[in-house]
Parts: structure tokens; sequence; C-alpha cells
């Protein structure tokens, strides 16, 4: 009887060394150091004939060599099991606990939303504690809450986890987020609704491509679109956008395109009821990612004219986002050899940096500097190096 490991190689159409090469090739991108090829090659027979469970470090290897999540390829856990020990241990206030009586529950609702519309201005590094300290009062909710009251408090709980996953992405510390993001999938599996299920894929997909682990993330947007024709349309858009952004770092410009079409036939549709999870998705939202990608797959003149437009309308309560649109712009107008729009747009990025403490800012000033190398010498080049390395505390 084949494994799921076993299976996922046939429908590749691999041999074992064909296997092997492709982990040599995933653990040289992700920095994970395998033993020799004979070693490797009796670990991977133990594997997939079901002898030898593969630990946290080859699960991680082979979600990335497949493109699959782990429990797509049949392990134990769909998180790693040391990720329940690895969450933050919270303080537990004493004396009798609240009841999830409708005007706690509105004061947790009311609080997000003011978190929720101060983040695109302040930034993650503020937030963080503000939103954590209210975690303990909502587990301890979630123990206690039976019946009707449960379904509510549990979504309150994947909204608070959600956004605590996205504010630490959004601070650079991807394991903080992959962390609290899974607690936000555990609650949506519980509440059993597919809208929630989905968003939290992708969200989990988003994180798993900024850090590296594009195709990882390739089966985490899989298993988002698992519920499309089930959940609403703005939700299976932004779910394509993911894939689009995997592809994109994966260097497959064509299906990078086609997730990115079909995205936007969604995202012109009606918006369905989405909880209030993805207002932000529409057909220009769904252009400004597809720039992104551009940049990534080394199309610079597809991604400039879609990002100048949008700086000229954009929103000014999203500080954050438009100074992540000006790093990528800089970095496209880098691509093309516009250095004098590189510099401009770099440092007005920079300025947003500093002011939010974006990591996802700083980090597409850090590509930006790859770009710059060869006019280093360049007396503006060098001072906007020296801004981004000073935030780098280089």
């Amino acid at each position: 009887m084949k494994t799921e490991l076993q299976a996922a190689r046939l429908a590749r159409g691999w041999t074992q060394a064909e296997l092997m090469v492709a982990m040599e090739d995933a653990a040289e991108r992700l920095g994970i150091e395998l033993p020799s090829r004979s070693s490797l090659k009796t670990q991977v027979s133990m594997f997939e004939n079901g002898r030898r469970p593969p630990g946290p470090e080859y699960q991680s290897l082979l979600c990335e060599v497949y493109e699959a999540t782990r429990h797509q390829l049949g392990f134990e856990l769909e998180t790693a099991p040391s990720q329940l020990d690895a969450l933050p241990k919270l303080p537990r206030p004493q004396g009798p606990a609240p009841t999830a009586s409708s005007e706690v529950l509105g004061y947790l609702k009311s609080v997000f939303v003011q978190h929720a519309q101060a983040e695109p201005l302040v930034g993650p590094r503020f937030l963080v504690p503000a939103v954590q300290s209210q975690v303990p009062l909502i587990e301890q909710l979630c123990t206690d809450a039976k019946g009707p009251a449960r379904g509510e408090v549990l979504r309150v709980g994947l909204r608070y986890a959600e956004f605590l996953g996205w504010l630490y992405q959004d601070s650079g510390d991807s394991q903080e987020a992959m962390l609290w993001t899974n607690r936000a999938l555990d609650y949506a599996y519980e509440l059993d609704d597919p809208t929630l299920s989905a968003y939290v894929f992708q969200r989990r997909a988003n994180i798993a491509t900024e850090a590296g682990r594009a195709g990882y993330a390739q089966g985490l947007a899989n298993a988002a679109l698992n519920y499309s024709g089930k959940i609403p349309s703005q939700i299976e858009a932004v779910a394509l956008r993911a894939r689009a952004n995997a592809h994109a770092e994966l260097g497959n410009a064509s299906e990078t395109a086609r997730a990115l079409d079909e995205a936007r036939v969604l995202a012109a549709k009606p918006p369905g009821d989405d909880d209030g999870l993805a207002p932000y998705v529409s057909v220009e939202y769904i252009d400004m990612e597809a720039a992104n990608c551009a940049i990534v797959l080394n199309r610079p003149e597809d991604a400039v004219r879609t990002m100048e437009e949008s700086l000229t309308r954009w929103p000014a309560q999203q500080q954050r986002d438009r100074g992540l649109c000006l790093a990528r712009l800089a970095t496209a107008y880098a691509q093309n050899e516009d250095l004098e729009g590189a510099v401009d747009a770099g440092m007005k990025a920079v300025s947003i940096a500093q002011a939010t403490g974006s990591a996802r800012i700083l980090a597409e000033l850090t590509r930006l500097q790859t770009h710059l190398v060869p006019f280093s010498k360049l007396v503006e080049i060098a001072e906007l190096n020296r801004a981004v390395g000073s935030m780098k505390g280089t």
C-alpha cells in the first residue's frame, strides 16, 4: 500500500534519485543541511515505506519540494509538533472570569475595530502588546463558552489571532506570524466555516512566501482554493493572489498570469458576505499584486505604470501600504536603471518604514539594494544605502 509521500513522488513521475535532487535544491534555498546522498536515500526510503516519520525539518523540506501542506503529505499534524509549546505564555488573570455576554463580546469587537483602523498608520510595533493583552480574556471565554455563544466567541478569537499573525508578519517575525495564524485556523476548523478556513489558509500562504518558502506557500494557496464554489468571490480572489505570488517566486510566469487573470474576474463581481475579512479586494488591488509579481519576474515595465498611477490616489489612512508600494516602485525603477526615480521613491519608503516599523518595507528596500550594487559609489545611492542600513543596524 502506497504512503502519501510515495504517491506524491509517483504523481510527479520522479524516481527517488530525482526526488533527492529536488530536496537538495530546496535545502540550499532554505538553508537546511542534508546528510550525504547515501544517508538521504536511506531516510527517503524509510519515510516512504512508513518505517520512520519525517521530523519537523524534513516535513518542511518535503512540503517545499512537493508544493503541498503537511496534511496533504500525510503527516500527522498540519502544524509542526513543537508549535503548541512555542506559543507565548500569556498571563492568567486571578479571580472569577467574565462570561461571554453580549456586552463583553461587544467590547472585544469594538476594541478590535480600533486596532485595525490604527494599524495602517502606526504599524505593528505599538499594536502587538495591545492586541495580545486581549488574548487571555478571549482564551478564557473560549474555554467556558457553550452553546450558541461559543461560535461567536470563536469568531472573535479567530479575528484577534489572525490579526496578531499579520502584525508579527509585518514585524518580520515569520515564526510568530505562522503560530498565531495557525491558532486562527484551529478556530476556523471548529467553526467548520469554509470562508474563514480559506481566508486563513491564504494568509498562511502569504507568510510562507515572504519567508522564502514559495513551494510550501503554493500548497497552502491550493488548500484555500479547495473551497472554491463555497466561498465569496473576494475570498477566492485573494487566495488566487496568494497562488500568483508563490508562482512568481518560483519563476512560473504563465501560472502567475493565469492566477491573476482568474482573480481579476472574481474581484470584479459584486462582493458576497465575507465576514468583513477582505473589503480591500478589488480589481485595482489585484493589479497592484500583479505589479509586484512583475517585479519578482523581472518585468519592471509592467509594474511601473500600475504603481505610479496607484500612488496618485492612495488613501491617506493606508500609510504603511503606501510605503510598501513606494519601495516596490523603487525596485522597478532600479530594474529599469532609472536611478533618480529609484532614489526618490526609495527615500520616501525609508521615511515611512522608520515611522511604522514595517519589516516588509525594509525587506523590499533590501531587495532594492541588490539592484543598485553597480551604482553604489554614486552619492545619492550611498545615501540611500546608509538610510536603509541604519534601520538594519548596519
